[in-house]
């Protein structure tokens, strides 16, 4: 979570030789304030450095601390599944609905790419030479000639395409079938596909080769394919991967308690090389282009890191410590690994020196604040450019993601990163200027009610929480946590409603609910929530512990201070079973005419993997995303990142009825915490002085927007 920005130590900044005097004193003293979250003094003494004799041995970590180091281009607007061909001169990407997709050519020339075909289908594959590409639409499989526009079709009788590969030549490969069966094909121009398989079970996208192919059956199977004399080898294991000078293999696989990394020269005949041996989980092998070098995924404790080995077996090295996942490395060079990091849907990406580990952030927006969460990459064949579908503007809901090109041969010039840094800089005064505007009115009542906010009692709460395992709807904890709620909020002064209901046959479950009645507008409802339940196999202490004891808290300290308009603090449960206490909240509310003015939902807040107190701020409504950032500036000593983001989370059910009303706080969209919905998300690994800055955050926020009956006109 924390890599946004990245964190370049002192002792450690990539590219910075020693300086002396005042120059390596003023970076440091800048270095320090933007990890503390001043930036607005980080980004003037940046500008400073960079201005004076010799700052410009300081331009890489410079453009590394605030955005990027390489030049980076708007490739689409909005696209998907980039690639390249294998030569190099062309690039393509996806577009369009999954019942209409259509895929992008384009030809790289002089150093720009140029539209070649926009082609009516997807799933769009390169040969290693030529200039043509074959592709799959509604008709079946067509060979399209990119010098021209021939295009050839073949039938696919009784076929149900998957995914299409080139080989060797001219050979074009066809996988179909099923969820639970498929087989690979052999495709020639006006022939019958050809079985290369046969039988039950799921065969993977076969591999290319020099002189074979290789490809998964099942989950612990790999199939050596002979295309010489037609020839299978069958090797315990999984994960396979080619080299791209298609000479080597390498495969995973396990034998009761140990785990290997296997290599094998598709010219040889002998037994695969094992060249780890381990009882950690493994995944993720990828060679280097000539097969010489392996790196590859490993679980020492709760979260992936990256190792690597040479074909020999030996000079093995782990390039990562980081505790945040490290996932999907791959050589890009024969000394160069392009890997990323953090949870699934929302991934950053980093270069590593294979030899010394060294990593250096490869995307960003150049922005203090927004966050651009990345969900695939296409480098070159030559490792010079990389193709990065993101949300580059933060937005996460909007169906539109980008695609950028990234451009390792051209890294930004001291004009550039000084334009970068007053943008920034112009940005973060406007922020605060706003802030202090926009809270002056009220700064003397939300300092006293932020500084009543207790880390001990949270701890407290927290520690209650824990006693009761897993707060699944399915799991005993549930009910003892509704019960808990209900007393610590009575002990407060409220008097908890409880929303009963029956979200499956046989299980009872309840949002608790605590409402501050407004003084003045008390028909104006503002809601602040978090879910209180965890996933079954586990106690939750950061999903959602964390932001249930920040919203206890909360209400502790605004229960003597009512507000214009009325609050109601909303404990959801079943968020974990889909989303079920917040849309019953909801489907009551609206039920009941109950106008929801603007709503608050946190969610995840306590997990820290380095020194900086910070957090993202999930948002659809702009005003509101600028209230909590100023609340957090003014009164806290939390970091505040945003993007917009509220669906698959409880604020979408808000959005869904009442429209733009949303914000709220949580470690998404740039989630690291590797104890995500496992069962070591436990107490110890909460941070209660990070939850107590959100719950001060919180606060400050509700004071402002419940001196409203209404969010201001331009804030929808």
């Amino acid at each position: 979570m924390r890599s946004l920005p990245a964190l370049f130590w002192l002792a450690t900044l990539p590219g910075l030789a020693p300086a002396q005097g005042n120059n390596q004193a003023l970076y440091d003293s800048a270095f320090v304030a933007w990890q503390d979250g001043d930036y607005v003094r980080a980004l003037e003494g940046f500008d400073r450095l960079l201005a004076a004799a010799g700052g410009g041995r300081f331009l890489e970590p410079i453009a590394l601390v605030t955005g990027e180091l390489y030049h980076t281009a708007t490739f689409a607007p909005d696209g998907r599944v980039p690639q390249w061909s294998p030569d190099g001169r062309f690039a393509s990407f996806e577009i369009g609905s999954a019942t209409a997709r259509r895929t992008q050519v384009l030809r790289f020339e002089g150093g720009a790419f140029r539209p070649v075909a926009l082609l009516p289908g997807f799933a769009l594959v390169f040969p290693r030479a030529g200039l043509r590409a074959a592709y799959l639409d509604s008709e079946g499989v067509v060979v399209r000639d990119l010098g021209s526009e021939r295009r050839a079709t073949m039938a696919l009788p009784g076929l149900a395409p998957r995914a299409l590969v080139y080989g060797e030549g001219d050979a074009l490969y066809l996988v179909a079938g099923d969820r639970t069966t498929t087989d690979i094909y052999v495709l020639a121009p006006g022939g019958t596909p050809r079985a290369l398989t046969r039988g039950p079970g799921v065969k993977g996208v076969p591999l290319i080769g020099r002189g074979a192919i290789a490809y998964t059956a099942g989950n612990e199977q790999v199939i050596v394919h002979s295309l010489a004399t037609g020839r299978t080898r069958v090797l315990p294991g999984s994960a396979p991967a080619v080299s791209s000078d298609g000479s080597t293999l390498v495969f995973l696989s396990r034998s009761l308690d140990t785990n290997t990394v296997n290599l094998l020269a598709l010219a040889d005949t002998g037994p695969p090389r094992v060249l780890v041996r381990t009882r950690d989980r493994l995944t993720a092998p990828s060679l280097s282009a000539d097969g010489r070098r392996v790196v590859y995924q490993r679980m020492p404790r709760e979260d992936w890191e990256l190792y690597r080995v040479d074909a020999d077996g030996g000079n093995e090295l782990r390039l990562t410590r980081e505790i945040q996942h490290d996932v999907l490395p791959r050589f890009i060079g024969p000394d160069r690994i392009l890997a990323m990091i953090g949870e699934a849907r929302h991934r950053r990406s980093y270069l590593y020196d294979a030899v010394t580990g060294a990593r250096t952030r490869l995307f960003h927006n150049n922005t203090v604040r927004t966050v651009a969460p990345e969900y695939s990459w296409a480098p070159s064949p030559d490792g010079t450019r990389v193709l990065i579908v993101a949300d580059r503007d933060g937005d996460t809901v909007s169906p539109e993601r980008g695609v950028y090109l990234v451009d390792l041969t051209r890294r930004v010039t001291i004009p550039e990163l000084r334009a970068r840094i007053a943008a920034s800089l112009a940005g973060e005064r406007r922020l605060r200027e706003t802030a202090e505007r926009t809270f002056a009115p009220f700064r003397d009542a939300v300092r006293a009610a932020v500084a009543d906010v207790s880390v001990t009692r949270i701890y407290g709460y927290a520690r209650d929480l824990f006693e009761f395992d897993s707060k699944h709807i399915t799991q005993p904890g549930n009910r003892l946590a509704i019960d808990y709620l209900v007393r610590t909020l009575a002990s407060f002064g409220y008097e908890p409603e409880l929303q009963w209901f029956e979200p499956r046959p046989g299980i009872r479950t309840a949002n608790v609910i605590a409402t501050l009645r407004g003084t003045t507008n008390p028909d104006a409802v503002y809601v602040v929530s978090s879910h209180f339940d965890s996933v079954q196999p586990g106690p939750g202490a950061d999903d959602n512990t964390s932001g249930t004891t920040a919203l206890l808290e909360a209400a502790r300290v605004l229960a003597r201070r009512p507000q214009t308009a009325t609050i109601k603090f909303a404990f959801f449960t079943g968020e974990e079973a889909g989303l079920l206490g917040s849309r019953e909240f909801v489907r009551r509310a609206r039920a009941a005419g109950e106008r929801i003015s603007g709503a608050l939902n946190n969610d995840m807040l306590g997990w820290m993997n380095d020194q900086r107190l910070d957090n993202t701020i999930r948002y659809s409504n702009a005003w509101i995303r600028d209230v909590q950032h100023g609340a957090a500036l003014l009164f806290t000593d939390l970091i505040t990142y945003d993007s917009r983001y509220y669906q698959s989370t409880d604020a979408a059910a808000y959005y869904e009825a009442y429209g733009d009303i949303v914000g709220g706080i949580g470690s998404y969209p740039i989630l690291g915490n590797p104890h995500y919905h496992q069962p070591h998300d436990v107490l110890e690994t909460i941070s209660q002085r990070l939850v107590a800055e959100v719950s001060k955050t919180t606060v400050a926020t509700l004071v402002v927007l419940a001196s409203s009956p209404t969010l201001p006109p331009s804030a929808r």
